[in-house]
């Protein structure tokens, strides 16, 4: 089992907390991408793998639930593995800990293989290597759940990609995605609650000079979703809960 988990250490830094002391939900989701990044890099399957066939790996859908977020100073692990695996996607989950094994939070991702030249998906049943390390470890949160279209026509929030919203596949950074979306929040409702539970879909990718546009819609009390689009195609959108 210890093979098939990968387990890492990290510190909150001051740099890596908002203005409560608090590491940022934009933060422990990079953690997710570095975990996943080293755990596959290790296991013959990440990056250094996946350019030498001319694939990337890409992030389709991710949620995170978290029970608390760590203070300042704080040393954590992150926990990974992969658990499931299809012709299009692998799933892969994550659970955040204490370095005496407490457990404060998870993660549910999931990932699709792309061609670098065509962008179109490549077979992961083909991929080498993949298959061996799926491992049956639970985690006690659910995937995301479908995510309606909103209605509205009126954006809140507008904003141009620019250079350093690019990842290494030359697209817009998941991560970018995520704080551009809680963004959309007032600074009040961050004095006063947290998100616990952050869901997103990438349907589209955005490229450098896109111009984007920001939505949001309250789907029920202290549960929005939000969207971000180009002109009228779809790239990606969010559910947000607070508590």
């Amino acid at each position: 089992m210890s093979q098939l988990i990968g387990t890492y250490p990290f510190t909150i830094d001051a740099y890596l907390t908002d203005f409560r002391g608090k590491a940022t939900l934009p933060q422990m989701s990079s953690f997710i991408l570095q975990v996943a990044t080293k755990h596959a890099e290790e296991r013959g399957f990440g990056y250094s793998a996946m350019t030498a066939q001319k694939k990337a790996w890409v992030l389709s859908r991710l949620v995170i639930e978290m029970f608390e977020y760590p203070q300042n100073d704080a040393l954590i692990q992150v926990r990974t593995w992969v658990t499931g695996i299809n012709k299009l996607f692998t799933e892969r989950c994550v659970s955040f800990e204490t370095p005496e094994g407490r457990r404060f939070g998870f993660a549910r991702t999931i990932w699709a293989a792309i061609d670098m030249e065509t962008r179109r998906p490549t077979h992961l049943t083909e991929l080498d290597g993949l298959a061996r390390y799926v491992c049956d470890e639970p985690v006690p949160i659910e995937g995301v759940r479908k995510i309606q279209p909103l209605k509205t026509t009126e954006p809140v929030g507008k904003f141009t990609v620019r250079y350093s919203d690019i990842d290494i596949n030359g697209h817009l950074n998941s991560m970018k995605y995520i704080e551009h979306f809680i963004d959309m929040f007032d600074m009040d409702l961050f004095r006063h609650k947290d998100i616990y539970r952050f869901e997103i879909g990438y349907t589209n990718e955005a490229h450098f000079g896109s111009a984007l546009r920001l939505y949001r819609q309250e789907e029920s009390e202290g549960i929005y979703v939000l969207e971000m689009r180009k002109e009228d195609t779809l790239i990606s959108s969010a559910r947000v809960y607070w508590k």
